[in-house]
């Protein structure tokens, strides 16, 4: 783990941001299964496969082939030809322009005696925690889950009010609150029951939860525009912090990469204050985490809270850190003739928001160190789209995104140097 957080500082300082050209994987792991001639999307490069002998689709070309675990042998790598449209499908809303995240509350009447009974099952079903639970108790506790979940499903007009209730009504930090969220969510995907999942997550007890998919549901609800900066004070706070990625070769995320995954999907200014905040806390055991983390945002109010962060207790790599980001050493320099044009960075930012990586991967094999040709070719009003794909990319909470994250931020702060003084 420490080796990741160092890769992560070496590209927020930007003493070697070619690292991230450095680690592209080239053994698949596809998302989607192939169809008689559908493109699928391997979830760790982003790169366009499909099993050979299958008709290569209208607008792709072949651009070389690769091993798909998916294809039981060879797959070929697909390119878009010059000019073919692209067809983004958003991806959970991600960042999407206008995503509803409103706040309202659905129009929901109870009647007297209508929850009575579905107060006494939720009692029932979640009176135990995870943590303290064999293998076989917890076997029956997902079976009687699963009745629930049936049965707010199969009478969603009666029971949805209730459990929306009882959550607001649940003070325990007990199980129900992360899985009674996540069934309201699964059955009215509102803004009003994301942002109560927001908050029954926080009060949680993170002992015997899932971390890997408390910290996901988090990222996502950030990147759809919630306030999460919570969730992510409560992490940095939790001293079992860790867990690793089983579907990206046991990958381990601690503290460090969790608040990452958590502040970074979520808009800058709503996270600064918090990361201010920790980054200050003398005594905090994660305050150079939040103080590394508020200076990737490279925004205006981030770059003054790092001014005037109070340094008492901080090591002497943190010092000069910040005194080196304060300065503005190392900011990527502008290729002076840029291998990748505006158009083609916008298009890759694009389908990162839309949940398409493959021009993003495209740009990448056609261009290793084209940070320094986005920096010569971005202007100042694409910046909001490279922080949304930004925050969309980090969202996906594995190794990879990290690496992206480091380019991204670097960019970022060359482009956003002048303007944060």
């Amino acid at each position: 783990m420490k080796i990741a957080k160092a890769s992560l500082l070496i590209l927020l300082w930007l003493t070697a941001v070619i690292v991230v050209a450095q680690t592209r994987h080239t053994t698949s792991n596809v998302t989607s299964s192939q169809s008689t001639n559908a493109v699928a999307v391997d979830s760790q490069t982003g790169i366009n496969l499909i099993c050979k002998g299958l008709p290569v689709p209208e607008g792709f070309t072949i651009s070389g082939e690769m091993f798909a675990d998916s294809c039981n042998g060879s797959a070929w790598i697909l390119k878009r030809k010059p000019g073919a449209a692209v067809a983004f499908a958003p991806l959970d809303n991600r960042a999407a322009p206008g995503a509803s995240t409103s706040l309202a509350e659905p129009n929901e009447a109870i009647v007297p005696g209508q929850c009575d009974s579905f107060q006494q099952t939720i009692k029932n079903t979640y009176n135990f925690k995870p943590g303290l639970m064999s293998g076989a108790e917890k076997d029956a506790a997902s079976a009687r889950l699963d009745v629930l979940w049936s049965q707010v499903r199969q009478s969603q007009a009666t029971l949805v009010p209730c459990l929306r209730q009882a959550l607001k009504q649940d003070s325990s930090p007990w199980f129900f609150g992360i899985d009674g969220s996540m069934l309201l969510v699964n059955v009215d995907p509102s803004g009003a029951s994301k942002a109560l999942q927001v908050r029954k997550f926080v009060e949680a007890d993170l002992d015997g939860t899932d971390l890997e998919y408390w910290v996901k549901t988090m990222a996502l609800r950030g990147v759809e525009g919630f306030d999460t900066s919570a969730a992510g004070a409560k992490w940095l706070s939790y001293p079992k912090a860790k867990y690793n990625l089983a579907a990206h070769g046991g990958f381990p995320v601690d503290s460090f990469l969790g608040a990452v995954f958590i502040f970074g999907s979520m808009d800058e200014d709503l996270a600064t204050p918090v990361l201010a905040r920790i980054a200050n806390q003398v005594g905090h055991p994660h305050r150079e985490d939040a103080m590394l983390i508020l200076a990737s945002q490279a925004t205006p109010a981030s770059f003054r809270a790092l001014k005037e962060i109070n340094l008492t207790g901080f090591s002497a790599e943190a010092r000069k850190a910040i005194a080196e980001i304060v300065a503005g050493s190392d900011l990527l320099k502008p290729r002076a003739q840029p291998r990748l044009t505006r158009e083609e960075n916008l298009r890759a930012l694009e389908g990162i928001v839309a949940g398409d990586y493959g021009p993003f991967r495209e740009m990448v094999m056609k261009s290793p160190d084209g940070e320094v040709d986005a920096v010569a070719t971005l202007r100042p009003e694409d910046i909001p789209l490279l922080r949304r794909a930004r925050r969309a990319s980090i969202s996906r909470c594995n190794q990879h995104a990290v690496s992206d994250y480091g380019s991204f931020t670097a960019i970022l702060r060359a482009l956003t140097w002048k303007q944060n003084q």
